[in-house]
This record gives structure tokens, sequence and C-alpha cells, in this order.
């Protein structure tokens, strides 16, 4: 199946944007576009507009958390869902934060495919 949508992936590591895009493609995902941090995701959403934002937490010049506060700023950045992935140890510091979807690593395929159809399309499985 494919599925029309723009994704933004924000991750430091470039092995895990690469994993997460080829995941993301496997099913069915095309529109992605990877951010090696937050500054530059905050670019990349003046040039284009998302339908998803998944984002890692720790990441250097500015973090998923500083991201999600950022986006939290701005009312059209604010509507667009966004899925934190985060070490199970943190996850409470992320929902203090404000932030209501997250993935534990490590993200498995099926756990991504679940929770963006869940997250986006309003399915739950």
């Amino acid at each position: 199946m494919n599925y029309d949508i723009n994704i933004l992936i924000v991750e430091d590591l470039l092995t895990t944007r690469l994993f997460l895009r080829r995941t993301l493609k496997k099913l069915g995902y095309t529109n992605v576009v990877l951010s090696g941090d937050g500054e530059i995701a905050l670019k990349e959403l003046k040039l284009k507009s998302f339908d998803l934002i998944i984002s890692d937490w720790h990441m250097l010049n500015m973090d998923g958390l500083d991201l999600y506060k950022a986006l939290s700023k701005n009312r059209k950045w604010s509507e667009i869902p966004f899925l934190l992935i985060t070490a199970e140890k943190e996850r409470d510091k992320g929902i203090e934060a404000g932030i209501k979807e997250y993935l534990v690593k490590p993200v498995k395929p099926e756990n991504l495919s679940n929770k963006i159809k869940e997250v986006v399309f309003g399915e739950v499985a």
C-alpha cells in the first residue's frame, strides 16, 4: 500500500535516519525527508508542509524536546502529529512535557506502522 503523506524524520545518527527511511518506504510511506537535528527540521518546516514528525530525543544543537516546544509555539506546526522516539526510562519526562505519542527504542517496524496509523489516520491496531 502507498500512503501519500509527508513525513519528517529528525535524528542525528545517520544510520538510524536511513533505517527509519528504509523502514517507512517498505511500509508504503514514500514522501520522507531526513533532518539531522531540530534546527534543521525547523528550516525544513518553513519549506514544506508535513503530516507527521518523527523525532529522536537526544541530538546536538536542538533536541527532540526543544523541537517539540518550538513547534508548540507555532499555531500551524503545533497541529502536526509529533512522535518521539526515546528510551523507556525517559518516556515519563516526555509525557510531563506534553508529548502524547512516543515509541520506545529499539523501534520495531510493526510498532512504527501501528503508531503512524493511529496518530495520522486514527486507526487502532
